[in-house]
């Protein structure tokens, strides 16, 4: 029987599979030199460009509102629950057909289990309450890390240039693993909801690839 694969090797499998079909859509990789105080705002603008305008729908506008949760969408008077939230990301136009597939986890605590299908199916969390929601993926297991000390104070200094994401490390059946993870306002708008899960997944990716390439140049440069 074959072994499970770890989650470092399905997080390189999930960013092949996303490259390629990057590729497929047309898209193609674009590189910029730029002074090194530019960087922050440059990732933060191709960010924007990328996941409000390329990759999605007009965002600023919806000419098919969603049946049923009008109101969410346009006057944040009520607090999302994690069932409502479903509802609304199945009837939202905001939502591209075969984008996601969103399932209540119950539990003492319901979690909104939502699979990314142009992520390599990356599985995104939300939970929360009546005060904010919390929007969260599993990266890959700490022990996976090469030099997890050095990688740590990487992922500390490299918090501010990954746009409304940060870097924690969480614990499951005992065993720690890095997690990237979102907090908004339980009344925003099923628009920025939609953004956040697009830019964790986006994200995510990055993380998987990019920022540990990074991390092993660096160590190799050190060295």
């Amino acid at each position: 029987m074959p072994a499970k694969p770890t989650r470092s090797a399905q997080a390189a499998e999930r960013t092949r599979a996303w490259r390629e079909a990057r590729r497929n859509a047309g898209f193609v990789k674009i590189e910029v030199w730029a002074p090194a105080a530019c960087k922050p705002d440059i990732l933060s603008a191709v960010q924007s460009i990328v996941v409000e305008s390329v990759r999605g729908p007009a965002l600023k506008t919806n000419p098919h509102p969603p049946k049923g949760v009008r109101h969410m969408d346009s006057v944040i008077d009520t607090a999302w629950t994690i069932h409502s939230l479903r509802d609304a990301l199945a009837e939202s136009a905001l939502v591209r057909e075969g984008e996601l597939t969103a399932t209540v986890v119950e539990g003492v605590e319901p979690v909104l289990l939502v699979v990314m299908h142009e992520f390599g199916d990356l599985p995104v969390y939300v939970s929360g309450g009546a005060l904010q929601l919390v929007v969260s993926t599993l990266l890959w297991a700490c022990d996976e890390q090469n030099d997890r000390a050095a990688f740590n104070e990487f992922l500390l200094k490299a918090q501010k240039i990954v746009p409304l994401s940060n870097f924690g490390i969480t614990s499951v059946d005992g065993r720690d693993y890095y997690e990237l993870m979102g907090e908004i306002s339980s009344k925003t708008t099923l628009q920025t909801l939609v953004i956040e899960l697009r830019t964790l997944a986006d994200n995510a990716i990055a993380a998987a690839s990019d920022l540990r390439d990074s991390f092993e140049k660096s160590r190799v440069a050190a060295a």
